[in-house]
């Protein structure tokens, strides 16, 4: 066997967003393990939830106080850490991330530096569409976590701007064992049938948006239960909505929760109403779980080729919306088989295991370069 390679994975925060939840199921993954020695740099000392969840699976995890008056200090210490322990390959994950690291670059001339994409860089906020738009020509490859990103990545780049050295697209990936539909009771679908929703509360979630569909589906069955999961910038927001909307009591908002494949058992429907999105991770594990999704036709959404499951909704209607999910609920027959197609969609198409050993073949080519 090969010997294992030295890896540093950077990210802003390590809470329960789409691309922190994919390191933990990557580090967790027997291939990755067996060939990735992972060490974890965190760039914020607040949001590390996912951090219990982690420690076995790799060998180190720092972070630091980037966001408080010490920040030239902590990030010249991030800096030396990186430099320092001369990795194979240094994996970013996220703008924030990208930026503030790649000035190691100057110092390790042998690491390559990878950098992964999860969302549309024309969607992102000023100072991080133009710092990574000057950046991203220091690395050494350009992960798209979907067509679409690499799509729009090629519109903004103008000369050195968005420039990369190379490009590759690795679609996210879902551990299908873990989240599976085995206990999905299609023959007493309509009890407790629920709209649900996982993610971060983030302004382009558009949770004011799935709320209002919910007052919509709750008049034309208040049998139908709805369930949010998650937190975050949008939280406070979310409450007034439902407060103004007459829902209070009657969405379910228990917080963000680790264990999210639980989560998804509960869901019959997966309501998303996203301004735009990568490729959510969450409409993945939702599926694999049997979910139907009911989603914003946006971002890599709009490379996902449903046959005959789900539906895709270009303009906001909340009340046509909230017919489709009604119908959904009024016909068993009609969930049960779209639930089943939407899982194996996922298992055809969207594994962990083909993800992981794409990444890996990704760095052993990187390293050989050298």
């Amino acid at each position: 066997m090969d010997k294992k390679l030295k890896v540093a994975h950077v990210i802003r925060v390590f809470s329960y967003g789409g691309a922190e939840v994919l390191l933990r199921e990557c580090f967790a993954h027997p291939y990755f393990k067996e060939n990735v020695e992972s060490d974890l740099y965190i760039l914020d000392h607040k949001k590390l939830g996912l951090v219990p969840e982690v420690k076995p699976n790799i060998n180190s995890i720092h972070y630091y106080r980037i966001t408080t008056p010490k920040f030239p200090i902590a990030y010249a210490k991030f800096l030396r850490h990186i430099i320092k322990d001369k990795y194979d390959i240094v994996h970013m994950h996220l703008p924030v991330a990208g930026w503030m690291t790649i000035p190691a670059k100057l110092f390790n001339r042998k690491t390559k530096f990878v950098y992964s994409e999860h969302n549309l860089v024309n969607f992102y906020a000023k100072y991080n569409y133009y710092l990574s738009g000057l950046t991203y020509g220091f690395f050494d490859c350009l992960v798209a976590v979907s067509y679409e990103v690499g799509e729009v990545i090629k519109k903004v780049h103008k000369g050195w701007f968005y420039k990369t050295r190379k490009a590759v697209t690795i679609l996210n990936g879902i551990n299908t064992d873990k989240f599976t539909n085995a206990h999905r009771d299609y023959d007493n679908a309509n009890n407790n049938f629920t709209v649900g929703l996982v993610a971060r509360f983030r302004p382009q979630k558009r949770v004011d948006r799935w709320a209002e569909v919910a007052a919509e589906v709750h008049k034309l069955n208040p049998n139908i239960k709805f369930l949010m999961v998650g937190d975050g910038p949008d939280d406070d927001m979310l409450r007034e909505k439902i407060k103004a909307l007459n829902m209070e009591g009657k969405i379910e908002l228990p917080g963000m929760l680790s264990d999210t494949a639980s989560a998804f058992k509960r869901i019959d429907i997966f309501l998303l109403t996203s301004d735009f999105e990568g490729l959510p991770l969450a409409i993945m594990e939702a599926m694999s779980t049997g979910c139907v999704p009911v989603v914003s036709n946006v971002g890599g959404i709009k490379q996902l080729p449903f046959d005959g499951f789900g539906y895709k909704f270009d303009d906001f209607n909340p009340a046509e919306i909230a017919r489709v999910i009604a119908a959904y609920a009024d016909d068993p027959q009609k969930f049960k088989t779209e639930s089943q197609r939407a899982r194996s969609f996922v298992e055809r198409n969207y594994s962990l295991t083909k993800q992981v050993h794409e990444i890996v073949d990704l760095y052993r080519e990187l390293k050989q370069t050298n």
